[in-house]
């Protein structure tokens, strides 16, 4: 069919001439037509407008509302319009700019295949930094593989944030990707360390109050809140990059600390260094330090892909970008960052200014219409629907199938398993030791602010309100619900743990401050497939969580208030 064409339009404010397939924009007028239109621009280039429907863009930091077209030149203008004249004058070209990134909705479907292109045809050469920003269900570890199979020829060291995601890719880099060597923060450097010591052997230590006095037999009959200090302090000095030796740290952080807390860390650090004390905190501290990766990785590897960058450690990312000179990928979801409390980092804030960011949108793993009503609960959550899979967001209302339940806290999770049938909780015999140690330490010392920062949900506190008893028949009750996970109608996991996994039905327990805690939020909600269920709507929130008791109290024991100090036994109260 034949076109016709509008006539010739000047074009006042010209953005850019971009890198993807001769694209240009354009500031949006109130010009409004279904032909083809062609831009004249002033420049060499003119623009070819095949509609003049508005995007919505972020252009060099600023947000834009702007036509997007293809660039031509004069003569192919000529052909196809006869209205040029040579009254109108050309000079220079087209202003170049970096990088755009789409925010709307037509803007994301317009981008993504380009923005994927671009990351595939990228031409790696010597200290080129590519960081992706992919929202979850993206595609991300997919792309990585593939990356690494289009440089073949390269070797790719990968680096993951935990060991079940680098466990991961080495299976699937084993259909196609051979070239990827997948590695942990920790192994990566035990690596490093036997290559660069062989005669060293690799004595690891793990310091925990238990060990210390073995270390140091001073410590030996000494409290375990006091080698619990030593051991933090020591932690922290690692995994600080500010600082390069103990004293100036402990000096400049903690300059109250007495002569023997600064003399022992002091000892702990020479200890390090001496090969002594080799503890992966302090090995990761050692190889910053001492510039270890200083062209061991240059010549080892060739290309480094980061996975999960909004989790990095900053120990890490700062020998990747000082001591490295070869290609880097970043891959990640800032929106996924949630792991602060363990000393993480988002690398995609840390990145040097030349990196070249580029942005995925699309996900495959959430359908409409709930893709569409999880991006509008966020003010810049930029994601669409790139499967014609059909996704439900439910209020209140209970699944029909079998689903996997996510909580903010082991508190809920808890109390919430004893009022279900056939449940399984994911890491529970592991999670209840640990919870029935912490009781029993709590009824002795109290944690400082400090301590407690170092959980990922309000544990502690819960605990402080059981007594012995209450706890023993809260986790018995919990026992008789409990199933094999084949045969579980109800699997439940803690929110972090299940970052990374996704199941066609979730369901979402509404102990997540919705303000607060977006971050985890996005994490929950974007783990379902067909079905996404919230237990109460956000507005009836904080009305739910104020009608449920703080502790659980056996059902036949009753409360009286009292400033004496009280335990319960079968119903009897017993001062």
């Amino acid at each position: 069919m034949d076109k016709t064409f509008h006539n010739l339009l000047s074009v006042k404010d010209l953005y850019t001439r971009i890198w993807y397939d001769d694209i240009a924009l354009c500031e949006a007028s109130t010009f409004s037509s279904d032909t083809q239109t062609i831009l004249y621009t002033g420049k060499k280039e003119w623009i070819l407008l095949n509609s003049t429907k508005i995007y919505k863009v972020e252009v060099e930091e600023t947000l834009k509302d702007v036509w997007i077209g293809k660039v031509i030149c004069r003569d192919e203008a000529i052909k196809l319009t006869n209205q040029i004249t040579s009254t109108l004058t050309e000079s220079g070209n087209i202003e170049e700019v970096y990088m755009i990134y789409a925010r709307c909705k037509a803007s994301m479907h317009l981008l993504d295949p380009h923005m994927r292109n671009y990351v595939h045809n990228f031409p790696f050469e010597k200290n080129d930094i590519v960081s992706i920003k992919a929202v979850a269900g993206s595609g991300k570890t997919t792309t990585l593989l593939k990356l690494s199979q289009e440089n073949s020829d390269k070797k790719i060291l990968y680096l993951a944030f935990n060991k079940a995601l680098a466990n991961e890719v080495r299976i699937k880099r084993n259909k196609g990707a051979r070239n990827l060597h997948p590695y942990t923060f920790d192994a990566f450097i035990r690596q490093c360390f036997m290559d660069k010591f062989p005669n060293k052997g690799f004595p690891i230590k793990f310091l925990t109050t238990f060990t210390f006095g073995e270390e140091y037999p001073w410590f030996q009959k000494k409290p375990a809140r006091m080698k619990k200090t030593f051991i933090d302090k020591f932690n922290n000095f690692c995994k600080d990059i500010k600082y390069n030796e103990m004293h100036e740290f402990m000096n400049e952080q903690h300059p109250s600390a007495s002569s023997f807390t600064k003399r022992q860390l002091i000892k702990m650090w020479h200890h390090t260094k001496q090969n002594k004390l080799i503890t992966f905190d302090g090995l990761r501290k050692l190889a910053l330090v001492q510039h270890w990766f200083k062209d061991y990785l240059d010549a080892k590897y060739d290309m480094i892909f980061i996975d999960e960058a909004q989790d990095f450690d900053p120990v890490m990312l700062e020998i990747l970008l000082k001591d490295s000179s070869i290609p880097k990928v970043f891959v990640g979801d800032p929106r996924q960052a949630i792991y602060e409390w363990r000393g993480a980092i988002n690398a995609f804030e840390k990145l040097p200014d030349h990196t070249n960011t580029v942005e995925f949108y699309t996900t495959w793993r959430i359908g409409e219409p709930a893709c569409d009503q999880i991006r509008c609960k966020f003010t810049d959550c930029w994601m669409i629907a790139g499967n014609k899979n059909k996704t439900l967001l439910h209020n209140n209302k209970e699944p029909v199938d079998k689903y996997d339940y996510l909580f903010r806290s082991w508190k809920y999770l808890l109390q919430t398993a004893v009022k279900k049938e056939n449940i399984w909780i994911n890491d529970y015999y592991k999670k209840i030791e640990f919870i029935k140690r912490l009781h029993k330490k709590l009824q002795k010392y109290p944690l400082s602010e400090e301590e407690k920062a170092e959980f990922e949900d309000d544990l502690p506190n819960f605990l402080l309100s059981l007594s012995s008893y209450e706890l023993e028949k809260l986790i018995a009750d919990v026992e008789n619900k409990s199933v094999p996970k084949k045969s579980a109608t109800c699997c439940m996991y803690t929110i972090h743990s299940y970052k990374g996994m996704e199941n066609n039905n979730i369901r979402i327990f509404n102990d997540i401050d919705h303000e607060e805690e977006k971050n985890i939020y996005y994490v929950a909600l974007t783990r379902g497939i067909n079905n996404i269920y919230l237990d109460f709507p956000p507005e009836d929130a904080n009305k739910k969580q104020s009608t449920e008791a703080s502790t659980m109290m056996p059902p036949n024991f009753r409360w009286a208030p009292s400033k004496k100090k009280r335990r319960w036994i079968k119903g009897k109260e017993v001062l």
